[in-house]
């Protein structure tokens, strides 16, 4: 299995900063810097997690955003280190030659393998040589993630970051990838900002043409975006 770059230039462009990535997938932006860059510590470099760094601070992708969220997730999920999570990313990628393999749509298959890498690691496994991978399944914050992504060539395309069933998506193709009102394009930032500058939420949703429901959640979630 491998990816056709030629058809995903609108999710492989730079567009997000680091603190955007860090906002959105809860984690620190010191955490994106080094995923992203890689660091040095006593014992030595530690290699980014992602082949081909970015040099400049706006220059995560889309496909970059949703493995941080995942890989985020795994870590959280195991309680391991991010060099753990790295060496189970790299073995999914070569065993299986997938350029974003916590991007694709095999995330899901090849769950039990990374977790039994994860779990068991060591210089010599082979994800390949597993007998029983179905013992191992993603955890379950690696699945809600799962759960939230439209798919398109086998990629992530869409994320539902507060769930499906929550009309919040982060789109590469709509506002520079920033979390908007799934339909309309108005950006989740937009109303909060109003929010927060005393607008009642019964205003912000008549003014927008948007139900109140709908701005509740928009709030909620933002919300949850600054803890």
């Amino acid at each position: 299995m491998s990816n056709n770059n030629g058809q995903n230039g609108w999710r492989t462009q730079p567009m997000y900063s680091f603190t955007e990535v860090a906002h959105l997938s809860h984690v620190s932006v010191s955490t994106v810097r080094n995923w992203l860059r890689g660091y040095v510590t006593k014992q030595g470099e530690v290699e980014p997690l992602f082949k081909g760094h970015p040099e400049e601070e706006k220059a995560c992708s889309f496909l970059q955003l949703i493995e941080i969220v995942v890989a985020a997730q795994f870590r959280k999920a195991e309680r391991v280190s991010f060099q753990t999570v790295r060496y189970a990313y790299d073995n999914a990628q070569e065993q299986w030659n997938l350029e974003y393999p916590f991007a694709h749509l095999e995330l899901q298959a090849l769950g039990g393998h990374i977790i039994h890498v994860i779990r068991q690691r060591g210089p010599k496994i082979s994800l390949q040589a597993i007998d029983q991978p179905s013992h191992w399944t993603l955890p379950g914050l690696v699945r809600e993630t799962i759960d939230q992504l439209d798919y398109e060539q086998e990629l992530a395309a869409r994320w539902y970051p507060a769930g499906k069933n929550i009309p919040i998506v982060v789109d590469p193709q709509i506002s520079g990838g920033l979390p908007v009102v799934k339909g309309r394009g108005v950006t989740i930032e937009a109303i909060h900002k109003r929010f927060k500058a005393g607008q009642k939420m019964d205003f912000i949703a008549g003014d927008f043409e948007l139900d109140f429901t709908v701005i509740e959640e928009v709030i909620r979630y933002r919300e949850k975006l600054a803890v």
